[in-house]
Protein backbone atom coordinates (compact mmCIF):
# COMPACT_ATOMS: atom_id res chain seq x y z
CA UNK A 1 0.00 0.00 0.00
CA UNK A 2 1.32 3.58 -0.85
CA UNK A 3 2.94 5.07 2.51
CA UNK A 4 0.97 8.51 2.12
CA UNK A 5 -1.90 6.49 2.16
CA UNK A 6 -1.07 4.02 4.65
CA UNK A 7 -0.28 6.74 7.31
CA UNK A 8 -3.59 8.61 6.81
CA UNK A 9 -6.03 5.46 7.39
CA UNK A 10 -6.06 6.01 10.85
CA UNK A 11 -6.63 9.40 11.07
CA UNK A 12 -9.18 9.51 8.64
CA UNK A 13 -11.92 7.44 10.82
CA UNK A 14 -13.99 10.58 12.54
CA UNK A 15 -13.61 9.42 15.48
CA UNK A 16 -9.80 9.80 15.54
CA UNK A 17 -10.19 12.77 13.82
CA UNK A 18 -12.49 14.85 16.27
CA UNK A 19 -9.99 13.11 19.35
CA UNK A 20 -7.03 14.27 17.69
CA UNK A 21 -8.47 18.01 17.45
CA UNK A 22 -10.39 18.28 20.60
CA UNK A 23 -7.08 17.41 22.04
CA UNK A 24 -4.09 19.59 20.46
CA UNK A 25 -6.19 22.75 20.73
CA UNK A 26 -9.14 22.34 22.58
CA UNK A 27 -7.08 20.67 25.84
CA UNK A 28 -9.52 17.77 25.73
CA UNK A 29 -12.66 19.49 25.59
CA UNK A 30 -15.25 17.40 23.43
CA UNK A 31 -15.82 20.24 21.38
CA UNK A 32 -16.73 18.56 17.81
CA UNK A 33 -17.86 15.26 17.43
CA UNK A 34 -17.46 12.69 15.14
CA UNK A 35 -20.85 13.07 13.67
CA UNK A 36 -20.36 16.69 12.65
CA UNK A 37 -17.59 15.80 10.30
CA UNK A 38 -18.00 15.16 6.95
CA UNK A 39 -14.75 14.07 4.53
CA UNK A 40 -13.12 16.73 2.32
CA UNK A 41 -9.62 16.92 0.34
CA UNK A 42 -9.18 20.26 -1.39
CA UNK A 43 -6.11 20.30 -3.62
CA UNK A 44 -3.36 22.94 -4.09
CA UNK A 45 -1.44 23.40 -7.42
CA UNK A 46 2.03 24.69 -8.30
CA UNK A 47 4.18 24.59 -11.66
CA UNK A 48 6.68 22.36 -11.11
CA UNK A 49 10.61 22.91 -12.32
CA UNK A 50 9.48 20.31 -14.96
CA UNK A 51 7.23 22.83 -16.22
CA UNK A 52 3.88 21.12 -15.76
CA UNK A 53 1.37 21.87 -13.26
CA UNK A 54 1.08 19.35 -10.29
CA UNK A 55 -1.34 18.89 -7.44
CA UNK A 56 -0.51 18.13 -3.88
CA UNK A 57 -3.48 17.45 -1.62
CA UNK A 58 -3.81 17.46 2.16
CA UNK A 59 -3.12 14.33 3.88
CA UNK A 60 -6.39 14.65 5.89
CA UNK A 61 -8.83 16.90 6.03
CA UNK A 62 -12.50 17.38 7.24
CA UNK A 63 -15.01 20.12 7.41
CA UNK A 64 -17.10 20.86 10.70
CA UNK A 65 -20.73 21.00 10.42
CA UNK A 66 -23.67 21.34 12.47
CA UNK A 67 -26.88 21.64 11.40
CA UNK A 68 -26.20 22.16 8.13
CA UNK A 69 -23.86 24.80 8.55
CA UNK A 70 -20.31 24.57 7.54
CA UNK A 71 -18.25 25.87 10.98
CA UNK A 72 -14.63 25.28 9.86
CA UNK A 73 -12.33 22.99 7.99
CA UNK A 74 -9.44 21.31 9.68
CA UNK A 75 -6.84 19.94 7.63
CA UNK A 76 -3.62 17.27 9.13
CA UNK A 77 -0.76 17.02 8.28
CA UNK A 78 1.96 14.74 9.10
CA UNK A 79 5.82 14.59 9.53
CA UNK A 80 8.49 12.33 10.55
CA UNK A 81 10.90 15.22 9.92
CA UNK A 82 11.39 18.59 10.01
CA UNK A 83 10.39 20.41 6.59
CA UNK A 84 11.98 24.00 6.25
CA UNK A 85 9.09 25.18 3.79
CA UNK A 86 6.07 24.05 5.73
CA UNK A 87 5.13 27.26 6.30
CA UNK A 88 4.87 27.36 2.42
CA UNK A 89 3.47 24.34 1.87
CA UNK A 90 0.54 25.05 4.80
CA UNK A 91 -0.09 28.39 3.08
CA UNK A 92 -1.17 26.71 -0.49
CA UNK A 93 -3.02 24.22 1.17
CA UNK A 94 -5.22 26.56 3.17
CA UNK A 95 -5.23 29.16 -0.04
CA UNK A 96 -6.20 26.68 -2.01
CA UNK A 97 -9.61 26.19 0.51
CA UNK A 98 -10.83 29.64 0.31
CA UNK A 99 -10.81 29.94 -3.20
CA UNK A 100 -12.71 27.13 -3.31
CA UNK A 101 -14.91 28.41 -1.01
CA UNK A 102 -15.08 31.68 -3.03
CA UNK A 103 -15.99 29.62 -6.24
CA UNK A 104 -18.78 28.22 -4.56
CA UNK A 105 -21.69 30.16 -5.89
CA UNK A 106 -24.03 28.74 -3.05
CA UNK A 107 -21.71 30.05 0.11
CA UNK A 108 -22.99 32.90 1.74
CA UNK A 109 -20.01 33.42 4.21
CA UNK A 110 -16.74 32.14 4.57
CA UNK A 111 -15.90 29.45 7.09
CA UNK A 112 -12.47 29.69 8.43
CA UNK A 113 -9.66 26.72 7.84
CA UNK A 114 -7.18 24.98 10.70
CA UNK A 115 -4.03 23.76 10.02
CA UNK A 116 -2.34 21.47 12.23
CA UNK A 117 1.01 19.57 11.44
CA UNK A 118 1.77 16.86 13.62
CA UNK A 119 5.71 16.09 14.39
CA UNK A 120 6.16 12.75 14.62
CA UNK A 121 10.21 12.91 15.17
CA UNK A 122 12.19 13.00 18.39
CA UNK A 123 13.26 16.80 18.24
CA UNK A 124 11.14 19.18 18.46
CA UNK A 125 10.12 21.48 15.74
CA UNK A 126 11.25 24.70 17.16
CA UNK A 127 12.18 26.70 13.85
CA UNK A 128 10.32 27.93 10.49
CA UNK A 129 7.31 27.83 12.42
CA UNK A 130 6.00 30.76 10.26
CA UNK A 131 6.35 32.70 6.94
CA UNK A 132 9.09 35.01 8.04
CA UNK A 133 11.34 32.34 9.12
CA UNK A 134 11.17 31.14 5.52
CA UNK A 135 11.56 34.27 3.79
CA UNK A 136 14.50 35.89 2.83
CA UNK A 137 13.36 39.69 3.52
CA UNK A 138 14.51 42.76 3.84
CA UNK A 139 13.54 44.55 6.81
CA UNK A 140 12.38 47.58 5.03
CA UNK A 141 9.79 45.22 3.25
CA UNK A 142 8.44 43.50 6.50
CA UNK A 143 5.49 46.41 7.22
CA UNK A 144 4.19 45.03 3.73
CA UNK A 145 4.34 41.52 3.65
CA UNK A 146 2.21 39.42 5.64
CA UNK A 147 3.20 36.90 8.07
CA UNK A 148 1.54 33.25 8.24
CA UNK A 149 2.32 31.25 11.55
CA UNK A 150 1.83 27.32 11.23
CA UNK A 151 0.34 25.60 14.37
CA UNK A 152 2.80 22.66 14.94
CA UNK A 153 2.22 20.12 17.24
CA UNK A 154 5.38 17.25 18.95
CA UNK A 155 3.89 14.29 19.47
CA UNK A 156 6.26 12.63 21.02
CA UNK A 157 6.86 15.71 23.74
CA UNK A 158 3.13 15.69 24.61
CA UNK A 159 2.49 15.16 28.61
CA UNK A 160 1.11 12.34 30.13
CA UNK A 161 -1.42 14.19 30.57
CA UNK A 162 -2.16 15.33 27.47
CA UNK A 163 -1.92 11.57 26.36
CA UNK A 164 -4.35 10.30 29.11
CA UNK A 165 -7.29 13.10 27.28
CA UNK A 166 -7.01 11.14 23.93
CA UNK A 167 -9.81 8.68 24.10
CA UNK A 168 -9.22 6.87 20.31
CA UNK A 169 -7.00 4.96 19.68
CA UNK A 170 -4.26 7.97 18.41
CA UNK A 171 -3.65 7.51 22.23
CA UNK A 172 -2.14 4.60 21.46
CA UNK A 173 0.51 5.97 18.14
CA UNK A 174 0.83 9.13 20.81
CA UNK A 175 1.94 7.05 24.27
CA UNK A 176 3.96 5.25 21.36
CA UNK A 177 6.75 8.10 20.46
CA UNK A 178 6.08 9.76 23.90
CA UNK A 179 7.75 6.32 25.57
CA UNK A 180 10.16 5.78 22.95
CA UNK A 181 11.10 9.78 23.41
CA UNK A 182 11.51 8.97 27.28
CA UNK A 183 13.33 5.08 26.93
CA UNK A 184 10.50 4.04 28.60
CA UNK A 185 8.99 0.68 28.08
CA UNK A 186 5.99 0.71 26.03
CA UNK A 187 2.93 -1.67 26.51
CA UNK A 188 0.08 -2.04 24.06
CA UNK A 189 -3.56 -1.06 25.98
CA UNK A 190 -5.07 -4.41 26.89
CA UNK A 191 -8.09 -3.86 25.37
CA UNK A 192 -8.06 -3.74 21.49
CA UNK A 193 -7.60 -0.97 19.35
CA UNK A 194 -10.89 0.03 17.72
CA UNK A 195 -8.82 0.34 14.40
CA UNK A 196 -5.87 -1.60 14.82
CA UNK A 197 -5.21 -2.41 11.45
CA UNK A 198 -4.60 1.22 10.85
CA UNK A 199 -2.92 1.74 14.22
CA UNK A 200 -0.04 -1.05 13.74
CA UNK A 201 0.29 0.28 10.01
CA UNK A 202 0.71 4.03 10.66
CA UNK A 203 3.25 2.76 13.27
CA UNK A 204 5.10 0.57 10.93
CA UNK A 205 5.15 3.44 8.35
CA UNK A 206 5.89 6.34 10.63
CA UNK A 207 9.23 4.40 12.74
CA UNK A 208 9.74 2.75 8.77
CA UNK A 209 9.61 -0.28 11.25
CA UNK A 210 7.85 -3.00 8.87
CA UNK A 211 7.63 -5.64 11.94
CA UNK A 212 4.36 -3.72 13.27
CA UNK A 213 2.67 -4.82 10.37
CA UNK A 214 4.41 -8.66 10.40
CA UNK A 215 3.82 -9.32 14.13
CA UNK A 216 -0.12 -8.30 13.85
CA UNK A 217 -0.32 -10.43 10.21
CA UNK A 218 1.42 -13.85 12.72
CA UNK A 219 -0.32 -13.12 16.06
CA UNK A 220 -3.98 -12.41 14.11
CA UNK A 221 -4.96 -15.66 15.07
CA UNK A 222 -3.99 -15.26 19.10
CA UNK A 223 -6.38 -11.73 19.20
CA UNK A 224 -9.77 -11.56 20.91
CA UNK A 225 -12.40 -9.28 21.92
CA UNK A 226 -11.73 -9.75 25.52
CA UNK A 227 -7.90 -8.65 24.76
CA UNK A 228 -5.52 -7.44 22.98
CA UNK A 229 -3.84 -10.91 24.23
CA UNK A 230 -0.41 -10.30 21.96
CA UNK A 231 0.11 -6.78 23.71
CA UNK A 232 2.95 -6.50 25.79
CA UNK A 233 5.35 -9.54 24.19
CA UNK A 234 5.35 -8.51 21.17
CA UNK A 235 6.41 -5.09 21.46
CA UNK A 236 8.63 -6.17 24.04
CA UNK A 237 9.88 -8.56 21.04
CA UNK A 238 10.01 -5.56 18.61
CA UNK A 239 11.88 -3.48 20.95
CA UNK A 240 14.96 -5.83 21.47
CA UNK A 241 15.13 -6.81 17.65
CA UNK A 242 15.08 -3.23 17.20
CA UNK A 243 18.03 -2.60 19.66
CA UNK A 244 19.99 -5.72 18.65
CA UNK A 245 19.45 -5.13 14.97
CA UNK A 246 20.32 -0.88 15.47
CA UNK A 247 23.51 -2.20 17.21
CA UNK A 248 24.65 -4.62 14.54
CA UNK A 249 23.97 -2.28 11.66
CA UNK A 250 26.20 -0.18 13.85
CA UNK A 251 29.36 -1.54 14.29
CA UNK A 252 28.97 -2.70 10.46
CA UNK A 253 28.26 0.29 8.86
CA UNK A 254 29.33 2.79 11.32
CA UNK A 255 27.42 5.40 13.15
CA UNK A 256 26.41 8.58 11.66
CA UNK A 257 26.39 11.42 13.53
CA UNK A 258 23.41 11.23 15.95
CA UNK A 259 21.55 13.00 18.47
CA UNK A 260 20.50 10.43 21.57
CA UNK A 261 23.08 9.26 24.00
CA UNK A 262 23.22 5.68 22.58
CA UNK A 263 24.35 6.43 19.21
CA UNK A 264 27.12 9.05 20.93
CA UNK A 265 28.34 5.87 23.41
CA UNK A 266 28.31 3.36 20.28
CA UNK A 267 30.29 6.46 18.68
CA UNK A 268 32.80 6.26 21.32
CA UNK A 269 33.30 3.05 21.23
CA UNK A 270 34.13 2.79 17.65
CA UNK A 271 36.83 5.60 17.81
CA UNK A 272 38.58 3.56 20.80
CA UNK A 273 38.10 0.18 18.24
CA UNK A 274 39.81 2.10 15.83
CA UNK A 275 42.65 3.58 18.10
CA UNK A 276 43.13 -0.45 18.63
CA UNK A 277 42.32 -0.43 22.12
CA UNK A 278 40.78 -3.97 23.16
CA UNK A 279 41.08 -3.71 26.64
CA UNK A 280 37.03 -3.88 28.02
CA UNK A 281 38.19 -2.39 31.05
CA UNK A 282 38.63 1.15 29.13
CA UNK A 283 35.98 0.99 27.63
CA UNK A 284 34.19 0.88 30.72
CA UNK A 285 36.02 3.47 32.36
CA UNK A 286 35.28 6.01 29.09
CA UNK A 287 31.16 5.40 30.43
CA UNK A 288 30.58 2.70 27.72
CA UNK A 289 28.44 0.20 28.84
CA UNK A 290 29.56 -3.51 28.79
CA UNK A 291 26.86 -4.79 26.48
CA UNK A 292 28.11 -2.05 23.63
CA UNK A 293 31.97 -2.91 24.74
CA UNK A 294 31.43 -6.27 24.51
CA UNK A 295 29.70 -6.22 20.95
CA UNK A 296 32.58 -3.97 19.42
CA UNK A 297 35.35 -6.22 20.93
CA UNK A 298 33.40 -9.74 19.88
CA UNK A 299 32.98 -10.99 23.34
CA UNK A 300 31.14 -13.47 23.32
CA UNK A 301 28.48 -12.62 26.85
CA UNK A 302 26.17 -14.71 29.00
CA UNK A 303 23.41 -13.35 31.36
CA UNK A 304 23.05 -14.96 34.76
Amino acid sequence: MNKDITEKKLEDHNDVFCDIVNVLLFNGARIIREDELEDYMPSSQYKAEDGFLHEEERDVAKRWKKCNIKIASFGIENQSSYYKYMPVRIIGYDGANYREQLLDKGMKRIYPVVSMVLNFSMKRWNRNICLYDVLDIREELKPYVNDYKINVFDIAFLSDKQIEMFQSDFKVVAKYFADRRKRRKFSFPEKIPEHVDEVLKMLSVLTGDVRFTEGWNSELSKVNKEGFTMGEKWIDDIEERGVKRGREEGIKEGIKEGHTAAEEEMKRAVELKSKGITDIKEYLSAGISQTIASLILGIQTTSN
